[in-house]
């Protein structure tokens, strides 16, 4: 039984085939893994939590709020998360 990949579709079939044809490579990436960014596990929710419910009038906006909201954030915090392996979903 084959497998169903995003590889296998037959609209990344033609893709690949248009991107061959131009002489364009694709680069080949790893399957989604929390070890790739484990910092998001840990950062992402923080962010939203202090953002959430605010409105933004432009991208300036959206910047400096979410610069401020990261500072917000001990830096220990984040360093005790990626030690503890709690920055990779598995828990302590």
């Amino acid at each position: 039984m084959q497998k169903w990949s995003q590889r296998s579709s037959p609209k990344n079939k033609e893709k690949e085939e248009s991107l061959a044809t131009k002489q364009i490579t694709v680069l080949e990436h790893p399957a989604y893994s929390p070890n790739v960014a484990p910092g998001d596990f840990f950062l992402f929710p923080k962010i939203k939590e202090i953002l959430e419910g605010r409105h933004f009038v432009d991208i300036d906006d959206i910047r400096s709020n979410t610069t401020a909201a990261l500072k917000a954030i001990p830096q220990n915090q984040f360093q005790n998360c990626l030690k503890d392996g709690l920055g990779t979903g598995i828990g302590a």
